[in-house]
C-alpha cells in the first residue's frame, strides 16, 4: 500500500471517528431529562426599513441566560437558520430538531456570512457578540415570536 492511500485511509477513519464524536456529544443532551423548559420560539430578522440583510446565510442564536443547573450543567444555545427570501426563522434548535429556545431571559446573536462562511458585513458586529449584542428577550408561552429589526451597518 503506497503512503498516499494510508494517509488518505487514515483521513476516512479521523473523519468517521469524528463525525462519531459529534454524534455522541450531540445525543448526549437530548431526551425528556433536559434540566431546562423549552418553547418553539419563530420570527424574522430584518433591516430597520423593512428589507432583507444580504447573505448567503443567516443565522439568529437563542443565548440563555439561565443558571447551570451544576457545574456539568449549563443551558445551551438555540439556533436556527433565517429564510434568505423573506427575513424568517422558525425550527429553533437547542437539544433536538425545532425543540425551541430555553425559557427565560435571551440574549440574540445574528450572524451573516458569504458562501466561503466568512462575514459579509451586513450585520452590524455588535449584534454578532453575545458581549455586545443589544438583543434581549424573554422567552415564553406568551412570548415566541420575535421581529428583530437592525440597522443597516454603515
Amino acid at each position: 500500500m503506497t503512503s498516499r492511500r494510508l494517509v488518505e485511509g487514515n483521513r476516512a477513519v479521523s473523519g468517521i471517528l469524528l463525525l462519531g464524536a459529534c454524534l455522541a456529544f450531540l445525543l448526549a443532551g437530548c431526551g425528556a431529562d433536559q434540566p431546562y423548559g423549552l418553547i418553539p420560539v419563530s420570527g424574522t430578522v430584518t433591516y430597520e426599513d423593512g428589507s432583507l440583510v444580504p447573505a448567503a446565510q443567516i443565522v439568529v442564536t437563542f443565548v440563555p441566560q439561565a443558571e447551570p443547573v451544576d457545574a456539568k450543567t449549563y443551558p445551551r444555545p438555540g439556533m436556527a437558520q433565517v429564510n434568505l427570501a423573506d427575513g424568517t426563522f422558525a425550527n429553533v434548535t437547542t437539544y433536538e430538531f425545532a425543540d425551541g429556545a430555553i425559557v427565560g431571559e435571551n440574549k440574540v446573536t445574528i450572524k451573516a456570512v458569504d458562501k466561503d462562511e466568512n462575514p459579509t458585513g451586513g450585520v452590524p458586529p455588535e449584534y454578532t457578540d453575545v458581549a455586545t449584542t443589544p438583543l434581549e428577550v424573554t422567552v415564553s408561552r406568551d412570548n415566541k415570536v420575535f421581529d428583530f429589526k437592525i440597522p443597516k451597518p454603515k
